[in-house]
């Protein structure tokens, strides 16, 4: 299949994002290979990352509750910056989130739904950037597997302020998603467990819940990886699609990492 290779037109360390144009094609069988993000030691069992995820989720939680003021979004996500930059933490962070930030506000979105929540980073950053573009009537889903998690998520918005704003919910968002029924989700970020992410789009499509023009963001999809999402997202008539080249993780590495999607209808 022929896909666009995105070259990079301006880069620096920086630099808070990176923007890519579609110019060339190459042939390409398969996704780029994801770097392990491990480091040279060996990976931690599943029970160690889970432990690990718990005790930073819980530590960034109470780091903002004594650093950031209370009711202000952008001291809330300042402060989760700051942690992030001294404690490894899964978050889109700012270089991501900035070009998600130029979605919403081209795409000036009432109604937002995010797959995957953890420390209430991106609910809080794009909601309230919702709020500023689309309006109090706006409103954003966030979905949330863990109950303890979704728990936080709920005290961060509520420190941030944006309670009547963002609604948490918590479960596999295959249990959870018929609460969009009826109603047109204009934006969807999707940043939760990789082994899922085509077959909730695909609960996405059967929902009714896309009209033309409706935008899915997709963090991580070289690395950890989503490659069956990207090769049915990159190949479907019903999508236009292209990934943005951006500095990911702690290392920094270029990877074409971040994709976002148009529904075509």
């Amino acid at each position: 299949m022929w896909l666009p290779i995105y070259v990079i037109h301006q880069f620096a360390p920086e630099a808070t994002t990176d923007y890519v144009s579609s110019t060339f094609s190459f042939k390409m069988t398969s996704s780029p290979k994801s770097s392990n993000p491990w480091g040279n030691g060996p990976r931690p069992t599943k029970e160690q990352i889970q432990r690990w995820e718990n005790e930073t989720s819980a530590k960034c939680l109470e780091y903002v509750k004594e650093h950031a003021e209370r009711g202000n979004p952008t001291s809330v996500i300042n402060c989760i910056d700051e942690f992030t930059a001294t404690n490894r933490m899964m978050n889109i962070g700012d270089v991501k989130g900035a070009v998600i930030d130029e979605e919403i506000r081209k795409k000036k979105p009432t109604v937002m739904a995010e797959l995957g929540a953890y420390t209430g980073y991106s609910a809080v950053r794009f909601a309230s950037l919702q709020r500023e573009v689309a309006g109090q009537d706006s409103h954003y889903h966030s979905f949330e597997y863990s109950p303890v998690f979704a728990d936080r998520v709920r005290e961060m918005v509520d420190f941030a302020g944006l309670t009547d704003q963002v609604t948490v919910y918590a479960g596999a968002f295959s249990e959870q998603y018929e609460v969009l029924r009826g109603k047109t989700v204009d934006l969807y970020f999707i940043d939760h467990e990789k082994t899922v992410y085509l077959s909730d789009l695909k609960l996405i499509l059967g929902s009714g819940t896309l009209a033309s023009g409706s935008v899915l963001a997709a963090d991580n999809v070289v690395r950890p990886g989503a490659p069956d999402y990207l090769e049915f997202i990159e190949n479907s008539p019903q999508f236009s699609a292209v990934r943005h080249t951006v500095n990911c993780g702690h290392d920094r590495q270029l990877l074409p990492d971040l994709s976002i999607a148009t529904f075509l209808g």
